[in-house]
């Protein structure tokens, strides 16, 4: 099962070099639980479960693709689909939060670059929306959210104005880059 995570985070990673999180991240198409290998003991696992839980920030951030849906948005969404094998899946928000929150110390010493870009589309795509996200996942405990703000967010506001370059992204992903002026 292992080799499946990371192969299939391989894949929602294609695209990334060229166009950032606007040109990758179609992980609608799997239903991996990437959530449950952010603290696995193998190196490799954790970083792929990490960089598909960033990239699947970074594509809702842009507008790209959002795979965190509240359930109503998505039962609306999957009334749409012509075709009931090609719908979209959505992932549960609050898995993803809750092991955030159990590995997030250790997320930010192995992986700055991504932890620096969670922390930043956390925050951003909140505040896009417009309203809390209690609000919109109703179906959540609104605790989660609490936490969220009060051990990451808040602790960690300063990186929303650090912006790394990208090629350090890139190295932290492992990701070859397309561009001379990313390497």
């Amino acid at each position: 099962m292992v080799p499946n995570i990371i192969e299939q985070a391989k894949r929602g990673l294609e695209g990334f070099a060229i166009g950032g999180y606007h040109t990758s991240g179609n992980y609608s198409k799997y239903q991996e639980e990437y959530y449950k290998y952010f603290g696995h003991h193998d190196f490799e696992t954790r970083k792929y479960a990490i960089a598909a839980f960033t990239c699947m920030l970074g594509t809702w951030e842009t507008g790209y693709c959002q795979v965190f849906q509240p359930v109503k948005e998505w039962e609306e969404n999957k009334k749409w689909s012509a075709n009931p094998f090609d719908q979209k899946r959505y992932y549960r928000f609050k898995d993803y939060l809750y092991a955030l929150l159990e590995h997030h110390e250790q997320i930010e010493k192995e992986f700055p670059y991504m932890f620096e870009d969670i922390v930043l589309f956390l925050t951003t795509i909140e505040l896009n929306k417009g309203i809390s996200y209690e609000e919109w996942f109703p179906e959540h405990n609104p605790t989660i959210f609490q936490r969220l703000r009060e051990e990451v967010l808040i602790p960690k506001q300063l990186l929303l104005g650090k912006r790394s370059h990208r090629k350090y992204l890139l190295i932290e992903i492992g990701i070859e880059p397309f561009f001379e002026s990313d390497y």
